[in-house]
C-alpha cells in the first residue's frame, strides 16, 4: 500500500507546492499594485501642493518645469513614474524626462478611460487608463487656487516587470522539480518491476526443480566430505 501511494503523495506534494507559491506570487502582485497606487496619489498630491504655493511670475511652462525638476530630485533618479503639470485645458506644460512625448498634448486626447480624473481630480483616486494601447495607472489632482492639474502616471508593464520575471523563474523551477520527481518515480517503479520480475523467475525455477525431484523421487542432501 505504501508503494502504491507514492505517486499520489508526490502529486499531492507538487499541488501543495504550486498552490503555496501561486498564492505568494499573487499576494506580492497585489502588494506591488497597492503600493504603486499609494505612491502615485502621494506624488500627484505633493506636486499639486507645491504648484499651489508657487507664486513666481515666470512663464507657466518654465514654472512647471522647475516644479517637475524639484519633484524628480526628491524622488530620485530611479523613479520610473511620469510626473506632469497641465494647464486648465489639461494640456501638458512640462513633464519628467520619461514623459516628454506628452508635452504639448492634451491628456483628454491621450488618456483613454480617464474622464473621472478630469471631472473629480483626487476624488476619483488612482485609475486604470490606456495610453497608446498600453495599460497605465494614473492619478490627477487639481491645483488649488489655479487653473491646471498635477498628474502622476506609471506603466503597468514596467511596474510588474520584476514580478513577471519572478513568475517565469518560479514556473521554470517548478517544472524542473516536477520533472526530477517524475524521473525518480519512474526509476523507482522500474527498479521495483525488475525486482518483482527477478523474484517471479526465481520462484518459477524453484517450483520446476521441486516438481522434478518429486516426480523423479529424488532429493537433495548435504554431504560432509570430511566425515563421510
Amino acid at each position: 500500500y505504501l508503494r502504491r501511494s507514492i505517486p499520489v503523495l508526490i502529486i499531492i506534494f507538487l499541488l501543495v507546492l504550486a498552490a503555496a507559491r501561486l498564492l505568494s506570487l499573487f499576494t506580492w502582485r497585489d502588494d506591488i499594485e497597492r503600493d504603486a497606487r499609494t505612491m502615485l496619489a502621494l506624488a500627484a498630491d505633493s506636486l499639486a501642493a507645491n504648484a499651489a504655493i508657487d507664486t513666481s511670475e515666470m512663464a507657466p511652462e518654465h514654472r512647471a518645469r522647475m516644479l517637475i525638476e524639484e519633484a524628480m530630485r526628491r524622488a530620485g533618479s530611479e523613479d520610473e513614474r511620469v510626473l506632469a503639470i497641465t494647464d486648465e485645458q489639461f494640456e501638458v506644460l512640462a513633464s519628467s524626462p520619461n514623459g516628454q512625448k506628452l508635452v504639448g498634448r492634451s491628456l483628454e486626447d491621450v488618456l483613454t478611460g480617464g474622464q473621472p480624473l478630469f471631472l473629480f481630480g483626487a476624488r476619483a483616486g488612482v485609475m486604470n487608463v490606456e495610453i497608446g494601447g498600453e495599460q497605465w495607472l494614473a492619478s490627477l489632482v487639481h491645483v488649488a487656487g489655479q487653473d491646471g492639474a498635477a498628474v502622476a502616471l506609471t506603466s503597468r508593464d514596467s511596474l510588474f516587470a520584476d514580478w513577471r520575471r519572478s513568475v517565469s523563474m518560479n514556473v521554470s523551477l517548478f517544472a524542473l522539480t516536477a520533472g526530477i520527481l517524475m524521473v525518480i518515480l519512474y526509476a523507482y517503479f522500474s527498479q521495483a518491476a525488475r525486482a518483482q520480475a527477478a523474484d517471479r523467475i526465481y520462484m518459477e525455477a524453484h517450483q520446476r526443480i521441486d516438481m522434478a525431484m518429486v516426480r523423479g523421487k529424488c532429493g537433495l542432501w548435504d554431504w560432509d566430505m570430511v566425515r563421510g
